[in-house]
């Protein structure tokens, strides 16, 4: 029996999954749309559709199966940041996506952007093609999940190119494009982002329900999280000790870890919280 759950609530889709373990979930009606132009459905539950949708009966689930109370499965979109390099931005971002859970689904873009091809790109020695200058070519739905890369069965990757040149007209509203197409499809969209600060850095922390900022704790990253415009998470690597103090001062949600891959379980408690 092949059934499609359509809901936003993680405890409702844990429930329906408890009844109908190998249905497919879609997060929205757009995503479920799609899912049921592509797949035949024997029927649908969900708590965003009612009575049909789209051609199929829409169940209810039990009401003794379900809580009163719902919590929300809010897709996060997550942007890794810096204010100067060598900090572990990389490193955070490779640890982290092999560290979630095989049932969220999870989207990597690389915006780090250099000659010769981008840290991310060689850490998980991934092919130079495809890559987010392919798909600027089109800009089209299509087009960008054709220029995904499938590094595991929940982790894909839109990488950077090989050449600065492939993606030197990436505006702001791409980055909106990109947040909207993946949110039909995956559950966490991490953004790896180079230490600067341009427009289209601006449009993923705009975008982002969680920043997090990695930092040695040097005076001189203070002295730019001063100015910072955006509400951020701290991740001190081997922080500099007078950092303490700085930290007093700007008031900052920090985690001071010494090993980012050794004690990657508690930032992923820190950042998802």
């Amino acid at each position: 029996m092949k059934v499609l759950i359509v809901s936003n609530d993680r405890e409702y889709v844990r429930k329906a999954k408890e009844i109908y373990e190998n249905a497919d979930v879609a997060l929205s009606v757009e995503s479920a749309e799609i899912m049921t132009n592509k797949k035949k459905y024997d029927f649908i539950v969900g708590d965003l559709v009612k009575d049909s949708f789209n051609g199929y009966a829409v169940k209810e689930l039990n009401g003794e199966k379900r809580k009163e109370k719902i919590l929300p499965l809010k897709q996060e979109v997550i942007a890794v940041y810096s204010f100067k390099g060598g900090v572990g931005k990389t490193t955070l971002v490779k640890t982290l996506l092999e560290s979630l859970d095989k049932d969220i689904k999870v989207l990597v873009v690389d915006l780090n952007f250099r000659d010769g091809g981008s840290d991310l790109s060689f850490m998980l020695d991934l092919p130079v093609l495809p890559h987010i200058g392919m798909w600027l070519k089109e800009r089209t739905r299509k087009s960008f999940f054709e220029n995904l890369i499938e590094y595991s069965s929940n982790v894909s990757i839109l990488q950077a190119p090989p050449k600065v040149s492939l993606v030197r007209d990436i505006k702001e509203s791409d980055v909106d494009a990109v947040v909207k197409f993946a949110r039909s499809k995956f559950d966490v969209i991490i953004f790896d982002l180079p230490d600067e600060f341009n427009e289209v850095v601006k449009a993923v922390l705009d975008n982002a329900t969680k920043i997090v900022v990695l930092s040695r704790g040097t005076e001189g990253e203070f002295g730019r999280m001063k100015e910072f415009p955006y509400e951020f998470l701290t991740v001190f690597v081997k922080p500099e000790k007078r950092f303490k103090k700085y930290v007093k001062l700007l008031n900052l949600k920090y985690k001071v870890v010494s090993n980012l891959s050794k004690e990657i379980d508690a930032v992923c408690d820190f950042i998802f919280s």
